[in-house]
């Protein structure tokens, strides 16, 4: 969709010829050159519906199947215009529907759409009985004007589609490196964690069990003492023991800010992201989420032609439920892929289940069912 692609220029040029093609038939009924006769009114309709057209197609419609029946409607339009009006302009709108069916449909069905066109062009100006001309010679020159726009249009969207795999790529390297960031520290956190424990948590176990051996044996006057280390010896113990289980517990991954990051490089299609707030992930689990929502973005971005991804990862029991769903073209048979195949056997190595449901012309959606609590892939 242009809007998508935040080509508004190319909008702005299209109302720009729609207007050039209409201003010297009209020019003529004003100045009396030329009749304004009852099938005036049909090239008016004509010519006011393809601007509707045009409108819907790059500012309204977001279906691209509704798309391209605007864009047929435009085409039909132009056509009526050029068979009932006078001046011959009106095969500018033909061009305008050129430059717009890049952003519309396929780039082979574009170029078939320019031939079906011209071919139409050609045919209204030999049989239309309201050319004053023959003029058919000049669809050979909008022909060029036609495929001139078409290939400036395609490289703009090209440009535009490189711009967004750029970003993507971009994104996904600053959340994977957000991500990774965060491993290290919980890396740390759980490495100090196991240190102490095992070195001065052991030291103090002993240097308990060594006190409270001396505060049997001790004398009268030692014993107060003896009591009192001991007894500091026992806070010492359990405040290490508390610390250990806050850094145990603090391991969890910054997993919703890692989606954050990755979901902000991406400006098309749009992401709704819901994440559930008291979710905290191992890391091992983080990165399987991490992924599985990469590979499904992606899918939407190259090959689903979606204007809106679903995401959302939320606990279900003790699980978490992952569920990523778009409003693209879908499929009518799903053909699973080297990421998919990857994705699947990383979630099964984990102890979760994952499948994909595909349908023509509603969407992909992805869901994944991960233990809470995993091991090490």
């Amino acid at each position: 969709m242009i809007r998508a692609y935040s080509e508004r220029p190319l909008v702005g040029a299209g109302f720009v010829g729609w207007m050039a093609a209409g201003v010297p038939q009209m020019v003529a009924w004003a100045s009396g050159r030329a009749c304004f006769e009852q099938r005036s009114i049909v090239w008016c309709a004509a010519y006011g519906s393809f601007a509707i057209a045009f409108h819907l197609a790059t500012r309204t419609l977001t279906s691209r199947r509704w798309r391209a029946a605007a864009l047929a409607g435009q085409t039909v339009s132009a056509l009526v215009a050029l068979a009932i009006g006078s001046s011959g302009y009106e095969g500018v709108l033909l061009c305008v529907v050129s430059g717009e069916s890049p952003h519309v449909v396929a780039e082979k069905a574009g170029f078939v759409w320019i031939i079906v066109q011209t071919v139409a062009m050609v045919a209204v100006d030999l049989c239309s009985p309201y050319r004053g001309r023959a003029t058919y010679l000049s669809a050979f020159a909008y022909a060029g004007f036609q495929l001139f726009a078409f290939g400036a249009s395609r490289f703009a969207v090209r440009e535009a589609q490189a711009r967004a795999e750029l970003g993507r790529v971009h994104a996904e390297l600053l959340a994977t490196r957000e991500l990774f960031a965060d491993s290290t520290r919980t890396a740390e956190r759980l490495r100090i964690a196991r240190e102490l424990h095992d070195a001065l948590g052991h030291h103090l176990t002993a240097l308990n069990l060594q006190l409270e051996l001396a505060r049997n044996i001790a004398d009268r006057q030692a014993k107060g003492p003896v009591e009192h280390a001991h007894a500091l010896s026992k806070e010492l113990l359990i405040e290490v023991r508390s610390v250990v289980s806050a850094m145990r517990e603090e391991a969890s991954l910054d997993l919703s800010g890692a989606l954050q990051t990755l979901i902000a490089g991406i400006p098309h299609p749009r992401v709704h992201l819901d994440f559930a707030n008291d979710l905290r992930v191992e890391a091992a689990l983080a990165h399987t989420i991490f992924r599985c929502v990469q590979e499904a973005l992606t899918n939407a971005l190259r090959h689903a032609g979606a204007e809106n991804v679903y995401l959302s990862v939320a606990i279900k029991d003790d699980s978490v439920a992952v569920t990523v769903r778009d409003d693209g073209r879908g499929a009518a048979q799903l053909r699973v892929g080297h990421g998919l195949s990857g994705l699947r056997e990383r979630i099964e190595g984990l102890g979760g289940k994952m499948e994909v449901e595909a349908q023509h012309g509603v969407g992909l959606t992805l869901r994944a069912l991960l233990p809470a609590r995993a091991g090490a892939p």
